[in-house]
């Protein structure tokens, strides 16, 4: 009973990862925009001193022919992080400091933020990233080109810098959780993003109301590009695209790992159905090859669901990591899978049972 219930998942497991796999494919075909809009790159820094000249340092150096504009907004931080950003205004013409001030209605964290920015920028094409990351020469560029007429918001993979086994670990979650995010896309599905690499129209953001008519959420990029994608008429995209890959730290401890896995669990407890059915596919596979031995299952069976759940996620896996050139993660590969194992089984109670969310040292 226990192999036939494994076998099973296992079946629904893999035509989910090839499901993902195709998705991933038919999310990769650009449109071909050419038109130059006017373009605003927002960035929310609370506490990043850190990290902010390397990221000032990308954003310098970014290559667009029409209007940019830079925000960079000091979100109440306690350290170095404004005299930071001044000190580079002279570097950046197109920078513009801003301190977030007061709160807009409904909102707070980084959400009250990047709605103040919005307030006072004047793009058209509106694209937000993180303080603690890095942008590409053309990220604007590539990014822009994949907008036409019909499209209302384009998100880019994030990628975590790897120069150890944990940050190489946090490197394949990162790029494995994206390639589903664009693969719901190519099936039409918006089952995630992240707003580290993200752009949206500012007519699409109007149609929605803004942030403030998305309504609060930990996860206020999710909630955005969602709306976009379910309350309008607008399309939605999710490239394979190397050339607008941001780069991101990984987290440092396991506490800061396991803050960030509840905050994007919470945030996505309202996922469409579809894809909590998908997500729950991988839940009860994981828990499967966790727990099952335990109650008797033959250990040839599990050996099985191990190597074939294993092999699913290293093929999807596959595709972006040829594309972006970084096969060379696959020497971190097993202990994703354990780290992947693990996670996966115990963050639905994480996110049920634990209480409010901690995250830039607020608690949403």
């Amino acid at each position: 009973m226990l192999t036939a219930i494994l076998f099973i998942l296992l079946a629904l497991y893999l035509l989910k990862i090839l499901l993902f796999y195709t998705g991933a494919r038919r999310a990769d075909t650009p449109p071909g925009g050419t038109r130059l809009p006017s373009v605003s790159v927002l960035v929310a820094a609370r506490n990043e001193e850190e990290n902010l000249d390397a990221c000032l340092g990308s954003l310098a150096a970014l290559h667009y022919r029409g209007d940019l504009e830079i925000i960079l907004i000091d979100d109440n931080s306690v350290d170095r992080t404004s005299e930071i950003i001044h000190s580079w205004t002279n570097r950046i013409p197109a920078l513009r400091p801003m301190h977030s001030e007061g709160q807009v209605q409904g909102m707070r964290g980084k959400a009250n933020a990047i709605a103040q920015a919005i307030e006072k920028s004047h793009g058209e094409i509106i694209l937000t990233t993180d303080a603690d990351c890095i942008v590409p020469p053309d990220w604007v560029e590539e990014t822009v080109g994949q907008y036409d007429e019909q499209t209302g918001c384009v998100c880019g993979y994030t990628l975590i810098k790897n120069t150890s086994v944990f940050s190489g670990m946090q490197a394949l979650d990162w790029t494995y959780l994206l390639t589903i995010a664009s693969a719901g896309v190519g099936w039409g599905k918006a089952l995630s993003a992240v707003g580290n690499n993200m752009s949206f129209r500012r007519k699409a953001y109007e149609d929605v109301g803004g942030y403030q008519g998305v309504g609060f959420s930990v996860t206020e990029d999710f909630a955005l590009f969602k709306a976009i994608a379910y309350k309008t008429d607008w399309i939605v995209r999710y490239p394979v695209n190397p050339a607008a890959v941001v780069w991101s730290e990984p987290c440092v401890s396991f506490r800061e790992l396991f803050r960030q896995k509840r905050r994007w669990g919470r945030g996505g407890l309202d996922i469409h159905p579809i894809g909590f059915a998908i997500m729950s596919i991988g839940f009860l596979m994981n828990a499967a090859i966790l727990l099952l031995p335990w109650f008797g299952l033959p250990f040839w069976a599990w050996l099985i669901g191990l190597v074939g759940k294993s092999l699913g996620d290293a093929f999807l896996l596959s595709y972006a990591l040829k594309k972006f050139r970084l096969q060379h993660l696959y020497r971190h590969f097993v202990i994703f899978e354990l780290y992947y194992l693990i996670y996966v089984t115990m963050l639905p109670f994480a996110v049920l049972l634990g209480g409010r969310v901690v995250w830039k040292g607020r608690k949403l």
